[in-house]
């Protein structure tokens, strides 16, 4: 579902350089968490479509029914690349996005138009991500101290920014602050409902009895929306009680975090960037042997 994330001419090269936020930071230890990015990005996901603009343009124009895999391939991929990719890769990935962006616009089932470069939209669809990815992480793996969120959101900042966001939290109080001037444009229409109906029934793994198989799925996205606040969970109708989430849900997160850091260990995007940031700028002939040992 997220592809191997091991190319060389991406991650490993050129020696010396430590793209958009590099070595040392917060955003690396994070993302590195297959776990955290794996859950909080699904969450990540359903928060981003909970505006009526962002959806529309995903109903309109998105692949996501015909093409599940590259949709979560290439939305996992963003944040991977723009982390840990050099910088004229990340650079040159979030241009692109941005170009095509600018062919989507419409107008939603309410009359209202809607514009994929609103700088306003950006900054939604941009801060749901390290939110929900922080929240995962600090659930999954270790408490983050508020000095290391403050950071992990301003490292985060300088990728939306040159997306073209508009206001993007910095802080966790600019952060809660926003969210809440957010949450009455956010709602649940014919367009959302849809959207839940396709995550609860696509076939992203070994085929099971249909009955069975959208258990699994509705099970999956309760338990990654289980890091969100409680109203985002009782908008979107994956609210679930205390009792399921200590006997169900806890144990199913516990399991599954461990089971992917064990099947991954440490990320060869991790370790590929790792190496390039502490190459000297003459050890280029060496980094392509230095990437194919890392994955």
């Amino acid at each position: 579902m997220t592809g191997p994330h091991d190319e060389a001419e991406i991650y490993a090269l050129p020696p010396g350089d430590p793209g958009l936020v590099g070595p040392g930071s917060v955003s690396w230890e994070v993302h590195s968490d297959v776990a955290a990015t794996f859950f909080g990005g699904l969450a990540a996901i359903v928060m981003e479509v909970l505006h009526p603009s962002v959806m529309a343009g995903v109903h309109d124009l998105s692949g996501y029914r015909d093409k599940p895999f590259r949709r979560a391939r290439t939305t996992h991929g963003y944040v991977i690349v723009t982390t840990f990719g050099n910088t004229e890769a990340a650079e040159g990935l979030i241009d692109r996005v941005r170009r095509m962006h600018e062919r989507v616009s419409g107008t939603r089932p309410d009359g209202v138009g809607y514009r994929a470069l609103d700088p306003d939209l950006i900054g939604w669809v941009h801060t749901c991500i390290p939110w929900a990815v922080m929240r995962a992480f600090e659930r999954h793996n270790r408490p983050l101290t508020e000095t290391e969120r403050n950071r992990y959101l301003a490292e985060q900042a300088v990728i939306g920014r040159r997306g073209g966001a508009g206001d993007i939290p910095v802080t966790t109080s600019e952060l809660r602050a926003y969210v809440e001037a957010m949450r009455p444009q956010l709602e649940v229409n014919d367009q959302t409902r849809e959207f839940f109906e396709f995550l609860f029934t696509t076939e992203l793994g070994p085929r099971l009895p249909a009955a069975l198989a959208r258990l699994v799925h509705i099970g999956h996205v309760h338990a990654a929306m289980s890091v969100m606040p409680r109203w985002a969970r009782q908008l979107t109708g994956l609210e679930h009680g205390p009792g399921a989430q200590l006997a169900l849900v806890e144990p199913y997160l516990r399991l599954s975090a461990r089971s992917l850091r064990w099947a991954f260990g440490t990320p060869a995007f991790r370790a590929m960037a790792e190496a390039r940031a502490a190459a000297a700028v003459g050890d280029a002939a060496r980094a392509p042997a230095t990437a194919e040992l890392a994955s």
